[in-house]
């Protein structure tokens, strides 16, 4: 008898955990006193076979059928399983007797027990089993004064009735104390789980015998009619089983999904809680998923995943839950573990079964993923907590760029808070709560102000002004990216008009984050924001992190092109601090490289790092790109950078990130003789050159 399932055996459709040795103790013993029984029985000479009869063996047939076809009954994120052949060995038994009824039982389950592959201690188990099922049946009616094979099935109804009630009793005690040793719960709860649900499955089949028998007296080849309607109840408990598993599970991957996740976690509590022990919930997220159907399509980010929840599952047991939440989101269900050790461990399971790389359509593929864990009792008492702070941990894993998170209360604090500001950054967008500064970047061969980095902030009404790494990785996750991306951009080419009508000409570059390079919608935003503002596209130049590009250089060098065809700049942010090769860059399609200011801070207390700057002008100037230095903090680097050839300069030295209004009175001041008259405020003579480039032609 599975878990929750019908009177029957052990096992039936469903898995069990192997055999453990209380288990085969018990077994042993219903074996040997089965064994006792058949042996009295037989020396009892009550034993007739009635082998030379067609009912004998179209009962026998119908038994062996209802074994192998048992129909599946939807419950509980599981399948309970309801054997027909339960209704055709009773019949044997009021038809021909205890010896036909235990032979034919148990020689079909252990036909069926056998080509299903069990252990030998099971299939004897089940054997052993049927056969006391039968034989406490036959006691009862032959205590009642009506010994099988029973005369007058009419007559003899309540007696009959009485022991199918018997019937039932024996198998589903002998079949529930099997089941509770294999799953180590408690005998008596186990028995009483599902009593009644149990009780009327069964009733209802036995109830049948005696109507097959009244069929057969009148005309064995009515047997085969009786099965019609049960065959009937067969193909539509199997689809109704079909419609609960689509219900169930996720279509795609064939994996538990959230629903029954949720299920099988409240069962697994509540075993935890009985038996001391611990459960762990796993939450885990491939990285840059999104980057696959952005630009494969979501047919491969399909395909990979399809793949990807078999190898998954090479990393737990059997007895493991692995469910799909949505997208490329997993979560795995750890039950009957000491503790949160053995989450790790199953997380450094996954994560090395990750490393292959995946072959989608002759394409290779890597994947990587984050994961957070949390286990009952410590991290979490019922199932919503644990896996809110499963879900906690995944999210502290990501933003600090570990593989895996162990739950933490004082780090979950931080998250939450962090959640709860990602909440009211929508409304900051759509409030207009966001504010650009401006830090100008001036070309050192002549002390221009070329252009401006638009850096954004966040005017919080409670928390004040927030700097860009408190929000924007918030945004990356919860995806609002997009939207403070468009609103960045968008309020940089609207200061960049004001500024054109003032007669100051400089370029607006704009971060954006490797989520926005592979929106498909960008160019066509930039291009839109263009016309609204009648502005050229070598106005607004986009800024991305070397590394971030560098993680997925096919994708990011179609997208750049892209945007540079229409006219749009592309710089390198933080060049030197990430892993690009030379061969990479030189596909990018990339017209300024800007030195991280690490690099450039100490220009004169490293000789390495001075070596990396002068190294990496040199590389800029043969590639035909331009070359910033991020971090100039004193006149003396700003002279030797000049000295070395590079092309511009930003840093505190020059000017801080300041609003457009304060911004406005250093871009002045930088064009001194071009723009300004005198000190009494912007007159421009003539507007700010355009950005050049090195044949002097403008940009």
């Amino acid at each position: 008898m599975t878990p929750g399932s019908h009177v029957g055996s052990l096992d039936r459709r469903q898995s069990v955990p192997d055999v453990t040795r209380s288990f085969v103790r018990y077994a042993c013993i219903v074996s040997l006193v089965a064994g006792a029984v058949v042996a009295w029985l037989v020396a009892a000479g009550d034993w007739r076979l009635a082998t030379s009869e067609p009912g004998f063996w179209l009962l026998a047939a119908f038994v062996l059928v209802g074994e192998l076809l048992p129909i599946e009954v939807p419950r509980r994120g599981t399948h309970d399983v309801v054997a027909v052949s339960t209704a055709f060995a009773f019949a044997l038994l009021l038809y021909f007797g205890v010896g036909a009824a235990i032979v034919v039982y148990a020689c079909a389950s252990a036909v069926v027990d056998t080509l299903d592959r069990k252990p030998a201690i099971k299939v004897t188990f089940n054997a052993a089993q049927y056969a006391l099922s039968v034989a406490a049946a036959a006691a009862v009616l032959a205590v009642l004064g009506d010994a099988a094979p029973v005369e007058g099935i009419g007559a003899a109804l309540p007696d009959i009735l009485v022991a199918g009630v018997v019937w039932f009793a024996a198998n589903h005690v002998l079949a529930g104390i099997g089941a509770a040793l294999l799953t180590r719960s408690p005998v008596l709860v186990y028995l009483r789980r599902d009593l009644a649900y149990q009780g009327w499955t069964a009733g209802f089949l036995l109830s049948l015998a005696p109507i097959v028998v009244v069929s057969a007296e009148e005309n064995v080849l009515l047997i085969p009619l009786s099965f019609l309607p049960m065959l009937a109840i067969y193909f539509g408990g199997r689809e109704a089983a079909m419609n609960e598993h689509r219900a169930s599970h996720d279509a795609l991957t064939e994996l538990p999904n959230r629903t029954l996740l949720r299920q099988r976690l409240d069962v697994g509590l509540a075993s935890a809680r009985r038996r001391g022990l611990s459960v762990v919930v796993l939450i885990l997220d491939l990285d840059d998923f999104k980057a696959v159907n952005d630009t494969l399509g979501h047919h491969y980010g399909d395909l990979l995943l399809t793949q990807v929840a078999p190898r998954l599952r090479t990393a737990l047991r059997q007895e493991d839950t692995l469910a799909r939440l949505g997208g490329d989101e997993f979560a795995v269900l750890l039950e009957d573990v000491a503790g949160s050790t053995d989450g790790v461990d199953v997380a450094e399971r996954i994560l090395t079964a990750l490393e292959r790389p995946f072959e989608v359509n002759s394409l290779s593929l890597d994947v990587r993923a984050s994961v957070g864990i949390a286990c009952f009792p410590k991290d979490g008492y019922d199932a919503d907590v644990l896996l809110q702070h499963a879900d906690a941990a995944l999210y502290v894993a990501k933003d600090s760029a570990r593989p895996y998170q162990v739950y933490a209360a004082e780090e979950d604090a931080h998250s939450i808070d962090r959640l709860a500001l990602a909440a009211q950054l929508r409304r900051g967008i759509e409030r207009d709560e966001l504010v650009l500064h401006y830090q100008p970047k001036v070309a050192l061969r002549d002390g221009h102000a070329h252009g401006v980095e638009v850096l954004v902030r966040w005017n919080h009404p409670e928390l004040g002004l927030i700097g860009p790494d408190g929000f924007i990785p918030l945004a990356e996750h919860t995806g609002l990216i997009k939207p403070l991306t468009d609103y960045v951009i968008e309020g940089a080419l609207r200061q960049r008009k004001e500024w054109d009508e003032l007669g100051l000409l400089v370029r607006m570059s704009v971060n954006i984050s490797t989520r926005s390079l592979l929106d498909r919608e960008l160019a066509t935003t930039i291009a839109r924001l263009l016309r609204k503002y009648d502005l050229r596209p070598d106005v607004i130049q986009l800024e991305i992190t070397e590394s971030k590009i560098v993680a997925d250089l096919g994708r990011a060098r179609s997208v750049l092109g892209e945007l540079r065809a229409m006219g749009v700049t592309i710089a390198i942010d933080d060049f030197g601090t990430g892993f690009s090769s030379l061969s990479q860059l030189q596909q990018l399609p990339v017209d300024e490289i800007k030195i991280d200011r690490s690099f450039v801070t100490s220009f004169h207390t490293s000789a390495n790092d001075a070596a990396i700057v002068r190294s990496t002008i040199d590389l800029g100037h043969n590639l035909s790109v331009h070359v910033t230095a991020e971090g100039v903090e004193s006149d003396a680097i700003r002279e030797e950078l000049a000295a070395l050839g590079c092309d511009y300069a930003q840093g505190f030295s020059l000017s801080r990130p300041q609003p457009a209004k304060e911004c406005l009175e250093d871009l002045w001041r930088y064009m001194d003789g071009f723009g300004r008259a005198n000190g009494d405020g912007p007159v421009p003579a003539r507007a700010a050159d355009p950005p050049q480039d090195k044949a002097g032609t403008p940009a």
